[in-house]
């Protein structure tokens, strides 16, 4: 299944300001960190007085939770679709449960290239940093696919079953935000449909051999 963003087609006058103050900040936030970024360097990189921000967003907590807003949603109603799927089957096969994991983090990097790779690695550094704005992440993960997992893998206890899926989390989010390294494809050349979708499906299995690994 491959899902796509619900992109709105005509913005308002008053959002051109506010996308762009955001896009900047993302991209800023994705190459240099989220603590290493000033709010004047945002605005003077779009371009924008150190007012606009204030306006738009009050204060940097009001633009990370703003950029978590416009991020996030589309990744999860993705993954519900995909799990909508799966609740259905009395044994899920595993790989489709690891594909609900990998695909919908996948979906800004088809659609929106450059970006979605700044959208993705902003999303990651918060993750990987144990940042609070990400603190229910994990929680919410190992509840939504914790019972699909105990009816894909059975064998395993809560304990193990609870740390491998983190584990697995993690590597999806690092594989994926480092695509191109991985792939052995430079920061400026195209990364093709093709190519992103072979690497999907060997991090899929990747992940699902090491979740059915023994203990």
């Amino acid at each position: 299944m491959v899902c796509k963003s619900q992109a709105t087609a005509v913005r308002r006058k008053g959002d051109v300001g506010r996308e762009a103050i955001m896009d900047t900040a993302e991209r800023l936030f994705a190459e240099r960190g989220i603590e290493a970024v000033s709010l004047r360097t945002i605005n003077a990189e779009a371009g924008y007085s150190v007012a606009a921000l204030h306006y738009h967003f009050g204060t940097r907590d009001g633009l990370i939770r703003a950029l978590l807003e416009r991020a996030q949603p589309p990744i999860f109603a993705c993954r519900e679709q995909m799990l909508i799927e799966l609740r259905a089957h009395a044994e899920p096969a595993l790989e489709r449960v690891v594909a609900a994991l990998v695909r919908p983090l996948s979906m800004e990097l088809i659609e929106k290239g450059a970006a979605g790779a700044n959208r993705l690695r902003f999303l990651m550094r918060l993750y990987f940093d144990r940042s609070p704005y990400m603190a229910d992440i994990r929680e919410q993960s190992l509840k939504v696919f914790q019972p699909l997992l105990h009816r894909a893998l059975p064998q395993l206890d809560e304990r193990i079953l609870r740390r491998r899926w983190v584990l697995a989390g993690e590597l999806a989010g690092h594989a994926l935000t480092n695509v191109r390294e991985h792939m052995g494809i430079g920061a400026s050349a195209q990364l093709r449909p093709s190519e992103l979708e072979h690497f999907l499906r060997e991090l899929v299995s990747f992940i699902t051999g090491g979740l059915r690994a023994p203990h």
